[in-house]
């Protein structure tokens, strides 16, 4: 009786599967004629991208050939093409790891059907299956192994020809034996009779070990180490400052009490930030924690443990910014939805644990939607909110234009939540909406074969499923947004460095003449102008960046800094130009730099014969040149100092930069810079997120677009620190020009950038991207400099038409044409690595699950 019961169950089973397989006309394909490949492409790119293409010539007498001409959104279509693609014809599995370059093209002729179907993937799943195409991928940590897969549609069909390229440096093991090899390492298997069943083909490969470190990058164990590469930036970078402030409080001369607010902000700061990065990253380790142990994944466990660690992100936010009452309000208002799905999950649908089966309901997805944009919206006002405090302590930014009583100083300028409430809401709902449309497109493509219109118990299987991938997304969205906007906590830590560097600055020539302010000062290259890549997806080595950074920018200066306009001796006292240029001397080189010019300008007039009635006399006009070399002495000395016979008034004047100290230049530097770098922003964000293979990744991120709009502030905040570096370091940079003066800090960057280039040469992965902010870095500064060099004469560029022609006066001619070849030959170099050297995506498109 036991053995009947059996036998009972099992039959209709049984029929059902033939029945399911027979719905793909099996039969009607064993006419058909099949090819596929796949090839693993390894090199310039962190992972392994997978390449495979599947070709099937089936007879039109196929019983779903025609569906296959009709909409690809019919179901007869999808039904169809999941006969010829799948391992099995119905509801399919959402495929992840896939992506298609296009849709399968279908054509007819000759009374035959073809199907090309093209699919991509990357390796970067450790011991887990990757689908793609009729392939599966597993890789382990030595050895991957690729799988033939075919449809059981297409088991009877004849497979022509069946490729697997491994890439360098070919198969280890391939069953059964190859029957051909072709180039370097493809394997090929050619059926010259068509057998009932498709080839077993199996192939294992050991990668390079950069490919397989990669590939591992999932497991918790990479995923620590990653964490703790980012900390030990965070804690390297917040140790610098906070030694600085410790160099800045043994200073003898009392401080004021705004310069002990500032540095107090620093040091609170520096603190702050690493508790942050804490925060925003210990959540994943739980995470990949749990999934370790357990295979099961419950939403409200996921909702309290992401929103934990994300309020208390925010409350740290919002207890350093002090940001006035109704900001504070606002913030605790942002924090009431969260709280509350996090507390109450059963009453909102979320509560995956409880004993009922969770099922996924439009409420649970409208509550934590909306939880998950105020914990957004709360992360980005504290964000605004700490930089507000730190620009305003520091008088960054301009005083208030309120009237004020006679004999009181101008009040600062407040938050607003009027104007700041709209802006984060607007960016919040833009973001939101973004993430919302990136997920639907990763699920459409995840899904495109599977069958909408099955149901269960009159419920709809795939709006099901739907459901529950936006719900499931929009809890991992609570820390993954946060995560993504704390990442530019950066620019926070640049602010802060600035507001101590503009209140205590010790020397009026450059930042590196005190200890404190040369620590923070070479603690700010690297923090703003640093564009070190992460090598093999991990941080664990960004680090070193900092301290090569640092050095880099000051072996580029001090050692030439001798041959500097402002180090050069007088020719009496012998003492340095700079210890002779008062506060008063700019006037004087200014007026005597115009004569200079002029006497030069009539001189070669007279050289060339263009002389009036009265031509001048040579002599006169060189005495009056020699007469401009005489200094007045300060000091000690009496009587008349004299310029060094090598350096002009000319050279004196542009020595000293358009501004009276290093701040001030650095702060024209760094507006100059801001307005010459939103086209190079614009250039860095395209190569980085839409040139190439990089578009696609922007498309399937969650974040990808408004992380593109990120992008070109990032860019832009990189060529403003530079341009903020030349200014500052312009009276100590070598060179009478401002287009020499940049080449000791384009250098600063650019030997990091090569060092850069060259591990990724050592980690198989892509460089040309640097190439091109290495040059682009060079333009910007080049140009940065020529607009100092002019902006220095700026007072007479009234008595000229137009500002071409004041900066001929001031190069004189022959120094501006070669301004412009040189210009001209970093344009051209921009150009050629633009066109010459293409990028491959160095991490796989987002969205993979």
């Amino acid at each position: 009786m036991s053995v009947l019961a059996v036998v009972c169950v099992l039959l209709p089973s049984g029929a059902a599967r033939a029945a399911a397989e027979d719905a793909c006309a099996r039969a009607g394909l064993a006419g058909a004629r099949v090819s596929t490949s796949v090839e693993f492409r390894h090199d310039d790119r962190t992972y392994t991208k997978i390449e495979t293409d599947l070709t099937v010539d089936i007879p039109a007498s196929w019983k779903h050939a025609k569906a296959l001409l009709l909409s690809r959104e019919s179901r007869a279509y999808i039904n169809a093409m999941a006969c010829l693609t799948r391992q099995s014809q119905g509801q399919q599995l959402p495929r992840w790891s896939e992506w298609r370059p296009g849709p399968p093209v279908v054509t007819t002729k000759g009374g035959r059907v073809k199907v090309v179907y093209a699919a991509r993937s990357w390796v970067n799943r450790y011991r887990t299956d990757i689908d793609v195409g009729t392939w599966q991928v597993r890789a382990g940590a030595d050895i991957w192994t690729v799988t033939l897969k075919p449809p059981p549609a297409l088991a009877g069909s004849h497979w022509d020809r069946i490729t697997v390229d491994p890439g360098p440096p070919g198969v280890e093991i391939a069953k059964p034996p190859p029957t051909a090899k072709e180039e370097a390492s493809r394997l090929v298997w050619h059926q010259k009779k068509a057998p009932r069943s498709a080839p077993a083909v199996t192939v294992s490969l050991r990668p390079s070990w950069q490919h397989a470190w990669a590939a591992q990058n999932d497991r918790l164990t990479a995923a620590g180490l990653d964490t703790l590469g980012g900390l030990l930036w965070t804690v390297t970078m917040s140790g610098l400052l906070l030694r600085a402030a410790a160099l800045y409080r043994r200073r003898t001369p009392t401080p004021a009490a705004h310069q002990k607010r500032i540095l107090r902000n620093l040091e609170w700061w520096a603190v702050t930030v690493v508790a942050l990065f804490g925060l925003i990253r210990v959540d994943d380790l739980i995470r990949r924690y749990d999934e370790r142990r357990s295979d099961e994944w419950w939403i409200d466990d996921a909702l309290l443990r992401g929103h934990v660690f994300a309020l208390a992100a925010g409350a740290l936010l919002f207890s350093f910014a002090k940001p006035p009452r109704r900001i504070w309000l606002a913030g605790a208002l942002l924090m009431l939805p969260p709280l509350a799905t996090m507390t109450r999950p059963a009453a909102f649908g979320l509560c995956g644990s409880c004993k009922e089966p969770w099922v996924a309901s439009d409420l649970a997805l409208a509550a934590q939607t909306t939880a998950s944009c105020c914990l957004l919206a709360l992360t980005v006002l504290g964000f605004v909110a700490v930089a507000w405090r730190l620009a305003v302590d520091a008088e960054l930014l301009p005083k208030s234009r309120q009237p004020v009583p006679p004999g009181q100083q101008p009040r600062d300028r407040v938050l607003r939540l009027r104007i700041a409430g709209p802006a984060v809401v607007v960016w919040t709902l833009v973001v939101a909406l973004c993430y919302a449309l990136t997920e639907e497109r990763n699920w459409q493509r995840a899904t495109w074969l599977s069958d909408r219109w099955e149901s269960r118990d009159g419920t709809a299987v795939y709006g099901i499923r739907h459901l529950e991938d936006f719900v499931g997304e929009s809890v991992l969205s609570a820390s993954n947004g946060q995560e993504w906007v704390l990442g530019y906590a950066w620019l926070l830590t640049g602010v802060a460095v600035l507001a101590v560097l503009r209140t205590w600055r010790a020397s009026t020539l450059a930042p590196l003449d005190d200890r404190a302010d040369r620590l923070l000062f070479l603690a700010f290259f690297p923090l703003a102008v640093s564009i070190g890549d992460v090598h093999l997806d991990s941080a664990l080595a960004d680090v070193l960046w900092i301290p090569l950074y640092m050095l880099t920018l000051y072996a580029a200066v001090t050692p030439l800094r001798r041959h500097a306009i402002l180090e050069q001796p007088f020719e009496v006292s012998r003492r340095s130009l700079a210890e002779g240029m008062g506060p008063g001397a700019r006037t004087d080189l200014l007026k005597k730099a115009r004569v200079y010019r002029e006497i030069h300008a009539e001189l070669r007039r007279l050289d060339q014969g263009l002389v009036g009635d009265k031509p001048p006399e040579r002599a006169k006009l060189e005495r009056t040149l020699d007469k401009l070399h005489n200094w007045p002495a300060s000091g000690p000395l009496a009587g008349a100092d004299r310029l060094p016979a090598n350096v002009s008034v000319v050279d004196a004047a542009l020595a000293l930069g358009p501004k009276d100290n290093w701040w001030d230049n650095g702060v024209r530097g760094a507006r100059f810079a801001l307005v010459l770098g939103l086209p190079a922003a614009v250039l860095g964000a395209w190569s980085g997120s839409v040139r190439g293979e990089a578009w696609q990744d922007t498309l399937m991120d969650l974040l990808g677009l408004p992380g593109m709009v990120l992008s070109i502030l990032y860019w832009v905040s990189t060529w403003v620190g530079a341009g903020f570096v030349l200014g500052a370091l312009w009276r100590v940079l070598p060179g009478r020009r401002g287009a020499v003066k940049a080449l000791p800090v384009a250098f600063a960057f650019a030997l990091p950038v090569a060092l850069d280039a060259l591990i990724g040469w050592f980690t198989q992965e892509g460089a040309a991207n640097l190439a091109l902010y290495a040059s682009t870095m060079l333009l910007v500064l080049t140009v940065t400099g020529i607009a100092l060099d002019l902006d220095t004469f700026r007072t007479e560029r009234r008595f000229w038409q137009s500002r071409l022609g004041l900066l001929l006066s001031v190069y004189q001619m022959r120094y501006y044409s070669l301004q412009v070849a040189y210009l001209v030959g970093q344009v051209i170099a921009v150009i050629s690595i633009w066109n010459f050297f293409a990028e491959p995506s160095g991490t796989p498109p987002a969205g993979d699950k």
